[in-house]
C-alpha cells in the first residue's frame, strides 16, 4: 500500500488517544492482553490462552510473554510521528517474530509441540497522511470506525468467529468440569491451535516471521472527526457474541458512556449467563481490552 499524495491544503490527519480499558477475564490470573498508543499509532494484542499448565517462559503465561514482547517492541518502534506505512509495519512485525523465535528456542531444550507455541492476535492502525486510517491485522482483534458522515467501517478477524466458538462450545460434553478443564475440549483446541500459522491456514502473530507476510492490510477513507475503537475479541463480544450493540452503536456508546461503563455492561451480561447456557463459550469471561482513538 503506497500513501496517496494530495496537493490540497487539508491539514494532515491526527490520531489521538481518548480512553482505554483492559479487564482480566479471570481475576485470579494474569491478563494476556496488551495495548498501546504512541505518536499517531494505536494497537491491541490478544495473547491466546495457553493450552498447557506450566509456562515455558519466565512469565505467568506464555501468552502474556509473547503479547508483552510485541507490545514493548511496538512502543520502541512507534516513536516517530512522520508516518510509517504498510511495508514498514510488516517489517516491524517480522522482526519481533524473529526475535521472539530466537528467545523461545534459547530457553527451550527440546522442540516444542506446535500447539504449545505462543501466539497472539494483533491489530495496528495509524493515520494515512490526510486520507483516513490504515492498518494491519492478524487474528481476531477488531476495529470499528464511525466518522462525521455517520459511516461505519469494520474489520478484523472472521465476522463469524464468535458464532464458530459458540457452536464448538455447545458440542462439548463432560459437563461436571469447566470447559477448559475437559479432556475432550482441550484435545480439540490443541488440534486447532496446531493447524494455525501454516500455508493455507489462518495466521496470527507467532514465532514465524512469515506471519508478517500474511497480515491483512486495510485503508479507510474517513470524514473527520472520526472515532476509532480497537478491541480484543473479549470486548468486541458486546457486538459479535452478545449482540448488545451493533458496530456503530458500540462506538457511540464508547464516546457517550465511556469504556469503563461498557466494561461493566459486558461483565454483567456474562455474570447473568455464568453457566454459558444462553451464550455458549469456553470461558465465562475473556480478557477484554479496548482502545478509543479520535481522528481529527
Amino acid at each position: 500500500m503506497s500513501p496517496r499524495i494530495s496537493a490540497c491544503s487539508t491539514p494532515p490527519d491526527m490520531l489521538t488517544f481518548v480512553e482505554s480499558i483492559s479487564l482480566a477475564g479471570d481475576r485470579a490470573k494474569q491478563n494476556d492482553d496488551a495495548f498501546g498508543s504512541r505518536a499517531g499509532y494505536a494497537w491491541v494484542i490478544d495473547g491466546a490462552t495457553d493450552l498447557h499448565d506450566e509456562p515455558e517462559m519466565d512469565q505467568a503465561s506464555d501468552a502474556a510473554w509473547v503479547a508483552t514482547k510485541l507490545n514493548a517492541r511496538l512502543y520502541d518502534r512507534f516513536h516517530d510521528p512522520r508516518g510509517m506505512f504498510e511495508q514498514d509495519l510488516r517489517r516491524t512485525v517480522a522482526n519481533v517474530a524473529k526475535q521472539a523465535y530466537l528467545d523461545w528456542n534459547h530457553k527451550r531444550t527440546v522442540e516444542s509441540l506446535r500447539w504449545k507455541l505462543p501466539i497472539a492476535s494483533t491489530l495496528i492502525v495509524t493515520d494515512n497522511q490526510g486520507h483516513g486510517l490504515q492498518g494491519l491485522e492478524l487474528g481476531d482483534c477488531r476495529v470499528f470506525a464511525l466518522d462525521a458522515a455517520g459511516d461505519t467501517l469494520v474489520t478484523g478477524g472472521p465476522d463469524d468467529a464468535a458464532d464458530q466458538e459458540s457452536a464448538l462450545a455447545a458440542k462439548q460434553t463432560d459437563a461436571d468440569k469447566p470447559l477448559l478443564r475437559r479432556t475432550e475440549t482441550i484435545d480439540m483446541l490443541r488440534r486447532m491451535r496446531a493447524e494455525l500459522n501454516q500455508p493455507g491456514s489462518r495466521w496470527t502473530f507467532c514465532l514465524d516471521s512469515a506471519c508478517a507476510d500474511h497480515a491483512r492490510a486495510f485503508a479507510w477513507e474517513l470524514v473527520r472527526p472520526a472515532h476509532i475503537l480497537l478491541m480484543t475479541d473479549g470486548f468486541s463480544a458486546l457486538v459479535d457474541r452478545y449482540h448488545a450493540y451493533d458496530a456503530a452503536g458500540l462506538v457511540r456508546a464508547a464516546q457517550e458512556k465511556g469504556l469503563h461503563e461498557l466494561g461493566r455492561e459486558l461483565r454483567a451480561i456474562e455474570s447473568a449467563d455464568a453457566g454459558a447456557t444462553q451464550h455458549p463459550r469456553f470461558k465465562k469471561s475473556d480478557d477484554a481490552t479496548a482502545l478509543l482513538m479520535r481522528l481529527t
